[in-house]
């Protein structure tokens, strides 16, 4: 995941813990699938690849799992399943995060390949939604699989694919807001060195950008895939 990427993928925690509507209403995304509102408090969003799960889920911390950035999980660590599971077995629920400034060469090829299971959730920083639609509809090819047909269907906006800011546009601004911190890193102004002192004492940061920064040989690494 790129750091915008992991930056959102904090960012939505965050907010999900703040805010239990925006909680249920990313719970139920992720499962495809309305729940009560007890099911939802029943769950919390935890990143995949944060530091804060690695330190209150270690089973659950996974920075390479290369479908599910956010998943909701219950307090002994359970995995909320998606819509079609049982009991016995089931695909688990969870949200893809992609940040991007040109999201027709950054996310269309992963949606017409039909890459992930799970619904991804678009941060259009360069308000490029719209545009994105425009060309999944020109490829038509852009199937996902339906767990509770067994058969593929052609991609629902809103369902599959989703516009952050249709969600929490808070946290669409956030995020867009540590982009000069990006730009700062791809021009050289800011360095490995800096990017750790920055993140000291930003909760955010320091829940990604420390571990990020850590494992990353430059900052090709941290900034792209």
């Amino acid at each position: 995941m790129t750091l915008p990427g992991k930056i959102a993928e904090a960012v939505l925690v965050r907010r999900c813990q703040e805010d239990e509507q925006l909680n249920r209403r990313l719970f139920q995304l992720s499962r495809r699938k309305n729940a009560w509102k007890s099911t939802a408090r029943r769950f919390k969003a935890i990143g995949t690849g944060l530091k804060t799960t690695q330190r209150n889920f270690t089973k659950r911390y996974n920075p390479s799992d290369p479908q599910r950035d956010i998943i909701w999980v219950d307090d002994e660590g359970i995995p909320a399943l998606m819509s079609g599971s049982s009991d016995i077995a089931g695909i688990e629920a969870g949200i893809q995060v992609k940040v991007s400034l040109y999201g027709i060469g950054y996310i269309v090829d992963d949606l017409t390949r039909n890459r992930y299971e799970v619904p991804m959730l678009y941060f259009p920083i360069n308000n490029d939604f719209e545009k994105v639609i425009d060309r999944l509809v020109k490829e038509q090819r852009a199937y996902v699989f339906d767990v509770e047909t067994g058969d593929y269907r052609g991609i629902r906006v809103g369902e599959d694919l989703v516009d952050i800011r249709a969600y929490d546009y808070d946290a669409f601004e956030e995020v867009r807001d540590y982009y000069p911190i990006v730009y700062g890193l791809i021009n050289e102004d800011i360095d490995l060195v800096d990017l750790v002192d920055i993140a000291q004492g930003n909760g955010i940061l320091e829940n990604t950008v420390l571990l990020t920064a850590l494992s990353a040989s430059n900052v090709e690494t941290i900034i792209l895939e």
